[in-house]
């Protein structure tokens, strides 16, 4: 025997007694020689003598090899083999046909069956070994990644519901201390007393902390829901202005995002189909993005395309590198410019878009900067025809599509 028939230079198989093979035979006396062949090599062996009860007992205890007698009845080895080979438990499991001529057609039908070996009466019986235990090895070596990959499966889903369950508390917990926030706010100074707009402001400012944090667990929450598909989607007709300016808004009020957000939105914009608390999520994640890459100066511009509609949301400045294009939408993007880039908002704003069968990319801008290009309910980003200027043909305070450009506030810009 080769001095590395049975073992690796990993000890993948260090016993043959850890190796089982199931022998298919007419009969004993006709699996007689295969049985001893076996034996010498120190494998245990269980037998069957139909290619029925042998396809059952390999589905129900998979071994590490099946050897199959050519001689076994309807179905036969072949029929066999080709049932083991397209089942998913059996599929890599290495099967062998021993056949007396080994006819070149028989040959060919069962490699063309998915067969590891044929084996005649002809083949030197060192290469029998040779080749059994080359296939084990590999039988070895898969089980050995299978069970690992089972293993870092389990780790995985033990850690999400680990995860699932600390944001849950986490978000509770928020929850609570904003409404404690709200209710200590009624018993503040009186309005006449010089304290009151100092109260006021610490009210303001625990708000908005308590409400970002909030945002935060909800993008980890959401994503972790895309990410298993349980991320409940519920599209209604909706005007993309309306909720670009109800984000605005918000984030206008908000100290610490520090974000100025110029709308240029069309009159004639036409409603589309998407979930309205994702999308606003989706918006805001965006603008702050844009808000800390372009010092708080912020463009949103809409476009009418077809039944749909595009949206910039970009501004002047530092644009990202060709190696950060292609990763600022993977979770926890390390991009060159820190903070921004890093975590889950960007990696769920592409995701949100896809579940809404829409698109985003990024499009740089000529004169510097560039912007977030989405696309809602109209053509494929290749097929866009948006502007081509600056953060899209119009100039400065103007409209794309007839309508005037507007300040956060909802009113015409004077710019």
């Amino acid at each position: 025997m080769l001095a590395d028939e049975r073992t690796t230079h990993n000890n993948s198989l260090t016993l043959p007694s850890q190796v089982e093979a199931l022998v298919v035979a007419p009969s004993r006396g006709a699996g007689r020689p295969l049985l001893t062949f076996l034996k010498q090599q120190g494998i245990s062996v269980r037998t069957s003598d139909d290619a029925a009860s042998a396809f059952e007992e390999a589905l129900m205890y998979p071994p590490d090899v099946v050897i199959i007698d050519d001689r076994i009845g309807s179905p036969g080895p072949v029929e066999l083999c080709q049932q083991l080979k397209g089942n998913v438990r059996t599929h890599f499991v290495p099967t062998i046909l021993i056949s007396l001529d080994g006819t070149r057609p028989f040959r060919l039908r069962a490699l063309a069956a998915g067969a590891d070996a044929v084996f005649t009466a002809a083949t030197d019986p060192q290469e029998r070994r040779t080749r059994l235990w080359a296939l084990l090895r590999t039988r070895a070596l898969h089980r050995r990644l299978d069970r690992k990959q089972r293993e870092q499966g389990s780790e995985i889903v033990e850690r999400r519901r680990w995860l699932a369950y600390l944001l849950h508390d986490l978000q509770g917990s928020v929850a609570a201390l904003r409404a404690n926030v709200d209710y200590l706010a009624r018993f503040g100074p009186p309005e006449s007393d010089a304290r009151r707009v100092d109260f006021n402001g610490a009210v303001e400012d625990a708000r908005t902390v308590f409400d970002q944090l909030m945002h935060s667990v909800r993008t980890v929450i959401d994503f972790d829901r895309a990410e298993t598909g349980q991320l409940p989607v519920a599209p209604v007709p909706t005007h993309i202005g309306d909720l670009v300016r109800r984000v605005a808004d918000e984030l206008g009020r908000n100290p610490l995002a520090a974000v100025s957000v110029k709308l240029e939105i069309p009159l004639d914009e036409p409603p589309v189909p998407v979930d309205p608390e994702l999308m606003r999520r989706v918006f805001a994640n965006l603008i702050m993005h844009c808000a800390r890459r372009f010092q708080g100066q912020t463009t949103v511009r809409l476009t009418a395309v077809d039944t749909g509609v595009k949206v910039w949301i970009g501004g002047q400045g530092s644009s990202p590198t060709s190696s950060e294009k292609t990763s600022m939408f993977e979770p926890f993007a390390q991009l060159g410019e820190k903070p921004v880039g890093y975590g889950l908002g960007l990696a769920l704003a592409r995701v949100v878009l896809e579940l809404h069968r829409g698109h985003i990319w990024w499009e740089d801008v000529p004169g510097g900067g560039g912007a977030f290009a989405l696309m809602l309910g109209g053509e494929a980003p290749g097929q866009a025809r948006g502007p081509v200027g600056p953060m899209g043909a119009a100039g400065p305070g103007e409209s794309i599509a007839g309508g005037a450009a507007e300040d956060a506030d909802g009113s015409p810009s004077r710019e």
